[in-house]
């Protein structure tokens, strides 16, 4: 028996708005169904196919069965082999399998990093603490310049302390979420070091 015959019809058509790159809110609304009530058939769905999450999913749907036959795909391997025997000048079913399967993960992967971002303070803080600190050097500099001071001033202590305070915050993030899910990890981290350069810049550039 496949794993696809073990799945309950309210799964199955939780699994067919999975692949449209629904978000678990949008399939809930298409059900007419509590979020909670998704979230649970996804915890089966994930068990019956002994994957941790949705992209592993849709990656296991489409390398077991070569496509996957859902509403918006709507091809099947079998079924482009055979349209491209008929007609050679239409657009080869595959190609439009492997665009909609990428958009699918980008939009899931792009969810995940905000959901990451939004619900997890060592995500987002750091995030915080560079824009605070960019804010800080942009101020300093509106009021006071771009001329060097003699000795550091509060401006000074204040973007230290923001940019030395996400060492640790970020040290946490990489232990916790890294082994867990490394690609949407480092994306995040990728806009935490985008920030704090970005916090960084003014002060080497115009040597504050």
């Amino acid at each position: 028996m496949t794993k696809a015959s073990q799945l309950s019809n309210r799964e199955r058509q939780v699994v067919d708005l999975l692949l449209q790159g629904k978000s678990n809110k949008m399939i809930a609304f298409s059900l007419g169904i509590s979020g909670r009530t998704v979230e649970f058939h996804l915890k089966n769905i994930y068990a019956k196919y002994q994957v941790g999450s949705r992209i592993e999913l849709i990656l296991k749907l489409v390398n077991t069965t070569g496509g996957v036959k859902t509403g918006k795909l709507g091809y099947s391997t079998v079924d482009g082999v055979g349209e491209n025997t008929d007609n050679r000048d239409r657009l080869n079913p595959r190609m439009g399998l492997t665009a909609s399967i990428k958009e699918m993960v980008s939009m899931i992967g792009k969810e995940l990093i905000m959901k990451i971002l939004m619900k997890n303070p060592s995500a987002f803080l750091p995030l915080a603490m560079s824009f605070a600190a960019l804010a800080t050097v942009l101020i300093h500099i509106t009021l006071f310049g771009i001329a060097r001071q003699t000795d550091e001033g509060t401006a000074a202590h204040i973007w230290q302390l923001l940019m030395a305070g996400q060492i640790p915050i970020i040290g946490f993030f990489v232990v916790k979420w890294l082994p867990r899910t490394p690609i949407h990890a480092l994306a995040v981290l990728a806009l935490q070091g985008s920030a704090a350069l970005a916090a960084l810049a003014p002060v080497f550039i115009l040597k504050l």
